[in-house]
């Protein structure tokens, strides 16, 4: 195979939304982008213990998109598989990542540690003992590993290889990847969008699109979505805290630590300049409170307009009712409380974290309400709660659901089918090949078509694991 004609293979997120990992040869040189989770039911978690079938001592480097778990969630475990190179990232992504390895590992051990107590027996009947992916050691030494690369600078990962990352407004620190494969005149550029952010979606600034791509991976998780252009969700916030205030009720918001969140402390913040807040919000969620301040030191990446805002002094994601919690005994008097409230807890997908608490005493509670915003993933409690199921499990615990449950349209993080397609085409020098990954099969046939009816592309929905030359 000729230096300049790279083959790219999907290893994870073909046909689902998780576990994203492709591997790109070029020449001599093996490079994987992602190395992400799997996300979902008990059966998709076991998946997480497999890494894609490839030697991993003959990859040369990793580069990673962003700081999300579905991206980055196994990096960790590539030590002990052999591999020996760095991981490549963003600076924001650099020092967001080690944190979140850490509280990843010492989830894992606590999950373990509560099945075999039987704590928490949540889990089907015949279930196995909850995978343990990776050690804190093993988490410290990816941290040592991590390479940052500012945007716009390019990097030299081989002899065949260029590396240059540029914004991709996701969240803080995402990139989208330009790899530059060959030697001399014979050279492919192939991009990778990671995650592309959604314009709708603060404080992020929208992402522009790639000056030249020879062949694109492109993500297509809302591929087959238009985002209302009614969906106003600052007006809904707002309802919510005049209905929370005059009706003594709590919102609960489960939130994911890195994007999620801090749109929510923007959309609260500018309710609050307005003087429409109303009640205060307590933020229960230890790594996403990390991550605001990484958000804070990098507010360059903001929105022009809050950019602006945050040079000057007046910090976009704060404002006077935010109240952040840092002890169990806190959370435990919120609960006792009957004050109204904004709460904020991690996760998204109400799968772990602090969130469980609150879902346990507010799931049957009328005067409670759960907001969920974005994607939810299948076979978890965000996504029974989304269908409007009215009997959950919580952590093993069999709930009758009397909380009202809201799901707030436009919050999604991912460009919907549309402003994808308007990104794709905002490509001066155009590929001549589009590759779908990050979406469930229908959401990639979708925006196939899309891109199909806009342009000649060659639009590839390839199997996990197939190897395409191109």
């Amino acid at each position: 195979m000729s230096s300049a004609r790279p083959a790219i293979t999907l290893l994870g997120a073909a046909g689902e939304v998780t576990g994203s990992c492709s591997l790109v040869e070029a020449g001599r040189s093996r490079i994987v982008v992602d190395c992400g989770m799997i996300r979902g039911s008990w059966e998709d978690e076991q998946r997480n213990l497999v890494l894609p079938k490839i030697d991993w001592r003959w990859v040369d480097a990793v580069v990673l998109t962003h700081v999300h778990l579905d991206h980055c969630g196994r990096l960790a475990m590539l030590f002990r598989h052999g591999f020996e190179g760095h991981v490549y990232c963003t600076p924001a992504t650099a020092e967001i990542l080690p944190r979140l390895a850490k509280s990843s590992a010492r989830l894992q051990r606590t999950k373990l540690a509560e099945f075999h107590a039987g704590v928490k027996p949540g889990l089907p009947e015949d279930a196995e003992e909850p995978p343990v992916l990776f050690s804190e050691r093993e988490a410290q030494l990816l941290a040592e590993r991590l390479r940052p690369i500012p945007y716009g600078l390019t990097e030299q990962l081989t002899e065949d290889v260029l590396l240059r990352f540029e914004p991709a407004g996701h969240i803080v620190g995402a990139g989208v990847v330009h790899l530059e494969c060959g030697t001399g005149t014979e050279r492919a550029r192939v991009v990778f969008s990671g995650d592309v952010g959604s314009k709708h979606v603060p404080p992020m600034a929208a992402p522009a699109s790639p000056k030249a791509a020879d062949i694109l991976v492109l993500e297509s998780t809302n591929g087959g979505r238009v985002r209302p252009k009614d969906a106003d969700p600052d007006a809904q916030l707002a309802e919510l805290a005049v209905e929370a205030f005059s009706k003594n009720k709590r919102v609960l918001f489960p939130t994911f630590a890195i994007g999620r969140a801090q749109n929510f402390l923007y959309r609260f913040g500018k309710l609050s300049r307005a003087n429409r807040l109303h009640v205060p919000v307590l933020f229960d969620a230890p790594t996403a409170i990390f991550a605001t301040g990484v958000y804070r030191r990098y507010s360059e990446q903001y929105r022009p307009e809050l950019a602006r805002q945050a040079q000057a002094g007046d910090d976009p994601l704060d404002f006077d009712e935010l109240h952040y919690i840092s002890k169990r005994r806190e959370m435990k008097e919120i609960k006792r409380s009957r004050e109204p409230a904004f709460v904020m807890a991690g996760s998204g997908f109400c799968d772990g974290g602090p969130v469980m608490e609150h879902l346990r005493h507010g799931l049957p509670n009328p005067d409670y309400t759960v907001v969920l915003g974005g994607f939810t993933a299948p076979d978890t409690l965000s996504r029974a709660l989304a269908n409007g199921e009215r009997e959950v499990s919580v952590e093993g615990t069999k709930i009758h659901v009397e909380a009202n449950i809201l799901s707030l349209e436009g919050m999604s993080g991912h460009a919907d089918g549309g402003t994808i397609v308007d990104w794709v085409h905002g490509i001066q020098d155009a590929p001549s090949t589009i590759m779908l990954n990050h979406g469930e099969d229908e959401a990639r046939l979708a925006l196939a078509k899309r891109l199909e009816a806009v342009r000649d592309w060659q639009v590839l929905r390839t199997a996990g694991e197939e190897r395409v030359e191109l």
